[in-house]
């Protein structure tokens, strides 16, 4: 009897250990999805960097250019300033100080068309570059969350959220594209 025994007792341990190995193998079937839940979010990672590294980067032609024209349009008040002399000399001066009196206004007065030119096309680069900042910052947003919501559909295990960390993922690349190559 003995024998009986410990031979049962064997049957039922490689019983055991069958039906262990089968529902890990079916838990792992269940759950083989997650896998690709893990690849979107390395790809969304990897997506969002990359747009934050562009914005970054017309974030700081917005700021270049900008301070290009507030230098270029305090240059222009100067020779304002200048020709506004040189304009008061004119009226007031001598007969003599005139002619190069009016020489000066003159000339003031092209050096400061060609300054307002130059502070107008860094104003037209700033905003050029100002219109990528709100498509490339709802994207970013929009794929960040995309990876928060795929984070918890991993803790989770709902397929629902993994859907809706996938719509807004590509919703996120959408404007990413849109505030890269569109606008």
């Amino acid at each position: 009897m003995p024998e009986q025994t410990e031979q049962e007792n064997i049957t039922s341990l490689v019983k055991a250990i069958h039906e262990d190995r089968q529902a890990a193998k079916d838990k792992e079937r269940r759950e083989a999805w997650t896998k690709y839940v893990s690849l979107m979010v390395v790809a969304l990672a990897v997506i969002t960097a990359y747009g934050s590294l562009k914005a970054g980067g017309y974030s700081g032609r917005v700021l270049l250019s900008q301070a290009k024209a507030s230098d270029a349009w305090a240059f222009f008040q100067a020779k304002s300033i200048k020709r506004s002399l040189a304009e008061m000399e004119l009226r007031v001066g001598t007969s003599d100080s005139q002619p190069a009196a009016a020489q000066r206004v003159e000339r003031f007065q092209q050096e400061q068309d060609e300054i307002q030119k130059q502070a107008r096309d860094y104003e037209a680069q700033r905003d050029q570059a100002a219109k990528h900042g709100a498509p490339l910052g709802t994207g970013i947003a929009a794929l960040q969350i995309a990876i928060a919501l795929a984070a918890v559909c991993m803790i989770t295990k709902r397929k629902s959220l993994w859907a809706a960390a996938g719509f807004l993922g590509i919703l996120g690349l959408a404007y990413l594209l849109y505030g890269l190559f569109l606008v």
